[in-house]
């Protein structure tokens, strides 16, 4: 009989660390890497699919980010509503990269623009602010810090796993709420 290593799952950041990770991430990585981090947690989306985000999938206007099924795990099309401060990232990144065209991605890779980040920039920037240790706090952390939040807020459940895409998701007005409250929880943990 073959032996398993334990699993170690991925933790949730506490609500105090939560408060403490603007400053530590302000001090480690690139403003692309810092940017990219806090949209992830604004977002709740795998880092895969905040990596190989094109300008295309993203509609300012309407404050949607539309994920192309053969991008996404479960392989169906996902609509992430975009919070007023994911909003704001997102024109801060378009600065930064000087580009929205189409096929551009939103955090391209340092060595290679045609490519996105690589897979492991983010969770470098975690070690080197001494978030990822041995407690393991890693990038996708962030989808579980997401998730015990909107559970903690009455939120409906299958409202949340939907926001995770982890069932298929066709309405997305409770989402938008509950993005819109994510964001401003963030934000008031910043000061």
């Amino acid at each position: 009989m073959v032996t398993l290593p334990p699993t170690r799952h991925n933790r949730a950041l506490e609500a105090d660390e939560l408060k403490r990770l603007p400053d530590s991430l302000s001090i480690v990585g690139t403003a692309l890497t810092r940017l990219a981090m806090r949209l992830l947690l604004l977002t709740s989306v795998r880092t895969i699919e905040l990596r190989g985000a094109t300008w295309k999938e993203i509609d300012l206007k309407s404050a949607m980010w539309a994920i192309p099924g053969e991008r996404m795990k479960m392989g169906h099309p996902h609509i992430v509503p975009l919070s007023t401060q994911a909003i704001e990232i997102l024109k801060e990144i378009q600065g930064i990269t000087r580009t929205t065209a189409a096929d551009d991605y939103l955090f391209p890779n340092v060595k290679d623009k045609s490519c996105p980040m690589a897979p492991t920039t983010i969770n470098a920037a975690l070690v080197r602010a001494g978030l990822n240790d041995e407690r393991l706090f890693r990038a996708h952390g962030a989808r579980g810090t997401f998730s015990t939040w909107a559970h903690e807020q009455g939120f409906a459940p299958l409202a949340v796993e939907r926001q995770l895409a982890h069932v298929e998701k066709n309405r997305v007005s409770r989402e938008q709420k509950m993005m819109r409250d994510w964001g401003d929880y963030l934000e008031s943990m910043s000061g």
